[in-house]
């Protein structure tokens, strides 16, 4: 899912409801996660020339745009002008058809004012377009020059020369003259004109003579990023000099754990650990053990997705890791039991046999496993860090995020049940900041304490 979920403030009961009717799990995407998707689908589809390439591709509600060369990205932007969402904007009403279209112009050029000189800087020797979108209208100027033909080569091109005539043909048309017009799908009649003023604007704004065009994008994208993370396996940790940590990696290894999400939310966790000492009063033993668990939570996504909580559970009750204590591997095995949907209950076995103090460490923790899991909902590090305030009768959470944090906020508020109860307070959240992101994202470094350390530095509580 892109932009039109990653950006609704209900996008989260979409995807509760997709799941639900149709037991597909969609997982949101942010915008540079899809620009860096569409490098991988156009580098492995088509041969990148050497010298820089400037890459544009137009989807319904943001346009990827990226400068890179055979070897890497140098420059990528999502900017929220897709098709779909500029057609709703500016050419809803149709009743001065010629207003709205200046409209539209001069919406564009104002976003590309601050973008254009930077990519300039740059430079680049050659353009390539993707998406349905460029595809239509390169299929359009096609059969405009080239009346008698039935078929569009493959992978063709976009000429400015052609484009200019094209787009004063399309914004002078109505929907029904656009029917007839050859190389237009039907189903795009209502976005061409939007997307074909982005064209324009980009193409007349960087001088583009000529759009090489890729008919491989974002979903053969996802197929060759599958095969890279899937095709090595995670290497030993059998070096970790600390006992504890080798055999929690070992286990999160065998079941293909999603490092990075696991680590990040062991970043998170530690924040808000270390900024509400004074509620959960839990020892430094107690914030090892938050760590561990944010590193295993997901594996009972080895078995299945559906109940992997309850199979996380079971894995780590069932593992044989040296260095833990039998109380220990029950309380890493019930926070993740406890990460995801219920809360703990007398009526729970597992629950009612451990003794009451660590009853108390288990709820404290998986309560703010459950916050930390849920502010990494995509697994794309959106929230980068977390803020803590106390207050007698609410505790606020003011994130720090990189990108539209709306699915994120909307799934702590739904898993944030435990740590109210605990603590006695109301939680809030919301957005301190939002930062442009115009590269692709580095992975954190493996983990180890020395890492965690730096990663999460302790945070003085606000009284």
């Amino acid at each position: 899912a892109t932009s039109a979920v990653r950006e609704a403030h209900n996008g989260g009961d979409f995807i509760r409801k997709v799941m639900k009717d149709t037991k597909i799990r969609v997982r949101v995407i942010t915008g540079e996660e899809e620009g860096r998707l569409i490098y991988l689908g156009v580098k492995h589809s088509m041969e990148l020339p050497e010298g820089n390439t400037f890459i544009i591709d137009i989807g319904g509600g943001s346009v990827e745009i990226l400068v890179v060369n055979p070897q890497r990205i140098l420059f990528l932007k999502s900017l929220k002008l897709g098709a779909a969402r500029l057609k709703q904007l500016f050419l809803q009403n149709g009743e001065n058809p010629e207003k709205e279209i200046r409209r539209l112009e001069k919406h564009i050029s104002g976003q590309l004012k601050n973008l254009i000189p930077h990519i300039k800087q740059l430079g680049f020797q050659h353009a390539i377009g993707t998406s349905g979108t460029l595809n239509n209208l390169a299929a359009m100027t096609y059969y405009a020059k080239n009346k008698g033909q039935e078929t569009t080569p493959r992978n063709g091109s976009l000429e400015y020369s052609d484009m200019k005539e094209l787009y004063q043909r399309l914004v002078h048309s109505s929907p029904e003259e656009r029917m007839g017009m050859k190389g237009l799908d039907p189903l795009r009649n209502d976005l061409i004109v939007s997307g074909a003023s982005v064209a324009i604007g980009f193409m007349k704004a960087l001088r583009i003579e000529k759009l090489n065009l890729c008919d491989k994008a974002i979903r053969e994208g996802m197929v060759y990023d599958y095969i890279a993370r899937n095709r090595f396996k995670l290497k030993s940790e059998e070096n970790i000099p600390d006992v504890r940590l080798r055999n929690v990696l070992r286990l999160a290894s065998k079941c293909n754990y999603e490092k990075s999400h696991a680590e990040h939310c062991g970043k998170l966790a530690a924040q808000i650990f270390d900024q509400t000492l004074r509620l959960h009063k839990l020892g430094g033993m107690d914030r090892e053990l938050l760590g561990y668990a944010a590193l295993l939570h997901d594996i009972g996504y080895h078995i299945s997705f559906s109940r992997h909580h309850h199979h996380a559970y079971y894995l780590i009750k069932n593992s044989r890791m040296n260095g833990f204590s039998d109380e220990e591997i029950d309380i890493l095995a019930l926070i993740a039991r406890y990460h995801r949907r219920g809360t703990p209950k007398r009526s729970h076995a597992e629950w009612a046999a451990l003794p009451k103090t660590a009853r108390r460490r288990v709820a404290w923790l998986a309560g703010i496993l459950r916050i930390a899991d849920a502010l990494d909902r995509s697994h794309f590090s959106v929230v980068e860090s977390v803020e803590v305030k106390i207050k007698k009768k609410s505790i606020a959470f003011s994130l720090s995020a990189q990108n539209d944090a709306e699915y994120e906020i909307w799934d702590a508020k739904q898993k944030c049940d435990l740590f109210e109860k605990l603590s006695g307070r109301d939680l809030f959240f919301w957005l301190k900041e939002k930062s442009g992101v115009t590269r692709p994202k580095v992975l954190s470094p493996s983990w180890d304490r020395e890492n965690l350390e730096k990663a999460t530095p302790r945070i003085r509580v606000v009284k």
